[in-house]
């Protein structure tokens, strides 16, 4: 029984040590979810800008992003309105739309939100059905949640 103790606090602490955020509130272990952002974007010509949202530490952050300068910012106020209110949020952004789509934890609870900018000249109902299979699309890639870098 003790090593088993041993094991699973020595797992945890691995574990905790490889999803901690750094002071600068950047991830230390995204690797997964930008690799996901990356693929999921190129594959989706009408996606021009994709970023994953997380919560870390104190509030949420940037984890992955097709722009790489976001990453470890703080997420804007629709980021963080689609993960307390479970809903989506859209806003008109130079003639396209900002649709940010809450990602569920394995417990069905929001916890990480994606930002998808759909390029201009798409209508609004179509952007958000785009946005909903992009954010689908994300969680897919990350194994069906958004726990796998940022806490």
């Amino acid at each position: 029984m003790r090593t088993l103790t041993t094991t699973f606090l020595f797992s945890l602490l691995t574990f905790a040590g490889a999803c901690a955020s750094t002071s600068s509130g950047k991830c230390t272990n995204c690797d997964k979810a930008q690799a996901a952002v990356t693929g999921v974007a190129q594959s989706n010509p009408d996606c021009v800008r994709l970023t994953l949202h997380c919560g870390m530490g104190e509030g949420m952050h940037c984890c992955a992003s097709t722009d790489t300068a976001r990453i470890g910012t703080p997420s804007h106020p629709e980021d963080l309105q689609a993960v307390q209110t479970g809903e989506i949020v859209v806003l008109e952004e130079n003639g396209g739309f900002d649709v940010t789509v809450p990602i569920n934890n394995k417990d069905g609870k929001p916890t990480a939100a994606c930002g998808v900018t759909v390029k201009p000249g798409i209508a609004r109902d179509q952007a958000m059905a785009k946005a909903k299979g992009i954010a689908v699309a994300v969680e897919v890639a990350l194994g069906g949640a958004c726990d796998c870098c940022c806490k």
